[in-house]
């Protein structure tokens, strides 16, 4: 027979049941919209935290964009949850998802935009290419299909196109897009990160980089099919940018880009703007000129590669100057000078640099090879150095090039001799890319033989060379995009007038697992003559954009009423950040209580993995002592490492154990054994969850020490396991 408890229980569970479907039926959705304004959250005081979407994993979709189709806000990313790494042979490509929300809030998986596992996709994407990314669609009117763009090296366009009949897909791909620039030449390093806009009259743009002009900004207008370009483009004058976005707001257009480019770091964003796509752009009214001749001496301030006018047919020769690296690389990281030679063109050439990067092994003062190649890096090599390279002090530097042979000597000193065949003939020049910064002075080319090709001393003009282009110079809204680097601004129906929402990828600094990356969103603040405002970059905002239905409401207000009788112990969503550590000797635990007897159905804790663990996760539930000491295990789960994710994402352990109203239990985690990477958890210490704490030993179980006033990310549910995943 039946306690009366369990009836009771029994009975809520049917009247939550009818409940919910009740209020699905009638549309309660709809009362929903008057919610107050979404609050976005991008952490807290102590730093960046995680979003979670409705099944409790980590977002995992990055450098793409938001977009509104319908009432509904959509997500599109490049995935990392696999383990894909940037330029790393062996790592996977991940492909791009997608997420849907009623209010940029609530956010659910809704699946790949096509299948990337193919080996077709993973020859194209993976980490021994230079990638996928940067997926944007744009929804078709006149041929009712929604259209993704997605930068890709593998061909020489940089792009490939897909449609589909929905915002989710799945994507078919089209032909390959022609472009009227870098087309049509051989597969590289030739355009890069893009955006795709429709104005309100249906003309589409396509916002992309140009590498092969050290990182231009360039729009081109697209066919009525938004498959491909039409010729009709305009340079905006950038360089060493990336990452353009482009939207109107009234009958002005604006582009926010990198500025300046920097890969998985944070960098700065700045804007121009135009009374067209087509322009003319403007930036901030002040166009870098990045050679300049200051008290006799060439002062090189980024701008990328600049030549000699003469030497297209110089074979055998030495080039000699004296050059001062200045100590202005990545906010001051390092300081670097460059040379090149045999250069046909500033894509394809020898690009040698002297300069205190900290490159493993070479950290006081290398010598860095690199070969371009039709704009890309044919090859990259760190060479290092006897002696230090400081900013600011000056160094002799010779160039000898005799056939195949490369000698080069700085300060009298031979530093490296080099053989190479992939260029014969050139002109000679200099190199600063970015915020790279030196002087030059006392230039001198010989030929083998003596004779005298080229020498300046700088005490005149600069007729002897071709500079780089003049710089056109953005406003700087921010220097850090807030954490990242900038990613879109999506331009939003709001309640009181349009929203324009920045959005940046908070990149794990170039680590192995960039599925860490969160995100930051800000609406952006218009001044009166309609310049963009500095970003405050500040952790919430409230938005004032229009909410819509969301098809999954219903099992949420379930997980509510579930978690309300005691069902269910969760330690909310907010505030959770990621780590990796459990490894060897180190283990982790969340203890937690149970408000009601019944049958614990099964115990969800946030993992993910790092590296290549050589042994598998363990998972074990344990009864928690009236003295906080860990006991008896009753229930285990061993899991492989290839089947966890990059990104923190719920590992859950079922069991059948009965248990009584307010015991006390804990989920723990251990790896024992394992070396060659890590296991991971998400953590708040924030102490989110009242019912319990997170523990920790670092001697295999044998001691274990409360964290005060941290939890791990945990869900428990009782009986048949009702609610999310």
């Amino acid at each position: 027979m039946k306690s009366s408890a369990e009836l009771r229980t029994r009975a809520f569970a049917i009247v939550a049941v009818a409940l919910v479907c009740a209020l699905s039926a009638i549309g309660a959705p709809r009362a929903l919209a008057q919610r107050p304004d979404p609050t976005i959250v991008n952490g807290d005081a102590a730093g960046r935290t995680l979003r979670f979407d409705t099944d409790g994993n980590a977002i995992d979709a990055h450098d793409g964009e938001i977009q509104r189709f319908g009432d509904t806000y959509y997500l599109y990313g490049t995935s990392y949850g696999c383990g894909f790494a940037w330029q790393t042979p062996g790592s996977p490509f991940c492909g791009f998802r997608v997420y849907s929300s009623p209010d940029l809030v609530r956010w659910t998986d809704r699946g790949p935009l096509f299948d990337a596992t193919t080996p077709t996709w993973q020859q194209r994407c993976n980490g021994s290419t230079y990638g996928c990314f940067r997926p944007h669609v744009v929804y078709n009117a006149k041929t009712k299909r929604y259209v993704l763009w997605i930068n890709t090296y593998d061909v020489s366009v940089g792009y490939r196109v897909f449609t589909a009949r929905s915002p989710t897909g799945l994507f078919t791909e089209q032909a390959v897009p022609r472009l009227a620039v870098n087309d049509e030449i051989p597969p590289g390093v030739n355009n890069g990160d893009h955006d795709v806009f429709v104005d309100r009259d249906g003309t589409a743009y396509l916002a992309f980089t140009d590498w092969r002009t050290s990182g231009e900004l360039i729009v081109e207008k697209l066919d009525r099919s938004y498959l491909s370009g039409t010729g009709e483009f305009v340079r905006l004058g950038t360089r060493n940018t990336e990452a353009p976005s482009l939207f109107r707001r009234g009958n002005r257009y604006y582009v926010t880009y990198s500025d300046p480019n920097c890969g998985y770091c944070a960098t700065g964003t700045s804007y121009v703007s135009a009374p067209s796509p087509l322009g003319p752009w403007t930036g901030s009214g002040t166009v870098a000129d990045t050679w300049r001749i200051r008290d006799g001496v060439l002062e090189v301030s980024g701008g990328d590669i600049g030549l000699s006018r003469a030497g297209a047919d110089w074979t055998d020769s030495t080039m000699r100057f004296t050059t001062t690296p200045l100590q202005t690389g990545e906010n001051g990281r390092y300081a670097q000078a460059g040379w090149v030679f045999r250069a046909a063109d500033s894509g394809t050439a020898y690009a040698w640099m002297l300069g205190n990067y900290p490159y493993a092994g070479a950290e006081q003062g290398s010598l860095t090879k690199v070969v371009f190649r039709n704009g890309a890096v044919a090859s990259n090599t760190v060479v290092p150095l006897p002696f230090a390279v400081r900013g600011g002090e000056s160094h002799a530097v010779q160039t000898t090039v005799s056939g195949t042979t490369i000698t080069t000597a700085i300060d009298g000193q031979t530093v490296d001799t080099t053989t190479d065949t992939a260029l014969s003939a050139g002109r000679f020049g200099f190199r600063e890319n970015g915020s790279e910064s030196a002087l030059f002075d006392d230039v001198r080319v010989t030929a083998l033989d003596g004779r005298t090709l080229l020498a300046d001393d700088f005490s005149g003009d600069l007729s002897q060379w071709d500079r780089p282009p003049a710089v056109i110079s953005g406003t700087k809204l921010t220097t850090t995009s807030c954490g990242g680097q900038p990613a879109d601004v999506a331009h939003l129906p709001g309640r009181a007038g349009d929203v324009y929402l920045f959005q940046s990828d908070r990149w794990n600094n170039g680590a192995r697992n960039e599925a860490l990356t969160t995100h930051y969103w800000e609406p952006l603040r218009f001044g009166a003559d309609g310049e963009i405002l500095p970003l405050r970059c500040e952790e919430r905002y409230r938005v004032p954009v229009a909410t819509g239905h969301d098809a999954t409401w219903p099992w949420n207000l379930a997980d509510v009423l579930w978690d309300a009788a005691g069902f269910g112990e969760r330690t909310g969503d907010l505030g959770f950040r990621p780590y990796c550590d459990v490894a060897g000797a180190i283990e982790r635990a969340q203890t937690f209580t149970v408000r009601r007897s019944g049958t614990l159905a099964r115990v969800a804790l946030t993992s993910l993995r790092s590296g290549a663990p050589s042994a598998p996760l363990q998972l074990r539930l344990v009864r928690v002592g009236a003295d906080g000491s860990l006991g008896a295990t009753l229930a285990t789960r061993s899991v492989p490492a290839p089947e966890l994710s990059w990104a923190p994402s719920w590992v859950t352990l079922r069991s059948s154990v009965r248990v009584r109203a307010h015991e006390r239990f804990a989920l723990v985690s251990s790896a024992a054994g394992a070396s060659g990477g890590c296991y991971g958890m998400a953590y708040s210490d924030g102490d989110p969850y009242a019912r319990g704490d997170a523990r920790y030993s670092n001697d295999g179980g044998a001691n274990w020490r409360a964290e005060q006033g941290r939890d791990l990310h945990l869900r428990v549910d009782l009986g048949f396991g009702w609610g999310r995943g």
